[in-house]
């Protein structure tokens, strides 16, 4: 957590920790399949990075393996990217199956 000092009423951030973790997969290493498919990081993420590359089809996202908790649509442009997210692990599934994608998370 960043660390907070004070001055006045204003907080005013002292420090900042991040992660020295990283952890790429693509569908190379874990295809998509139209259930969610659960991936483990092995630490506990500062933030998640997931960029759809598929064309026509879309990808979503999960942090218990059954709620939808996001959509990524083939026409984003950027990777939704999920900053200060703590999480172990993200159950993705595509559209239709075997969607590439790429999740980067630090």
């Amino acid at each position: 957590m960043p660390k907070k000092g004070k001055e006045g009423d204003m907080a005013i951030i002292t420090g900042i920790e991040m992660s020295a973790n990283s952890y790429f997969q693509d569908q190379s290493g874990t295809a998509l399949t139209t259930s969610f498919v659960k991936q483990e990081f092995g630490f506990q993420s500062f933030c998640i990075a997931l960029a759809n590359d598929a064309t026509g089809a879309y990808i979503e996202y999960s942090f218990d393996g059954a709620a939808v908790h996001g959509r990524v649509k083939d026409t984003d442009s950027q990777p939704k990217v999920m900053a200060f997210r703590r999480q172990g692990s993200i159950w993705l599934r595509g559209e239709s199956g075997a969607e590439p994608y790429r999740l980067e998370v630090y």
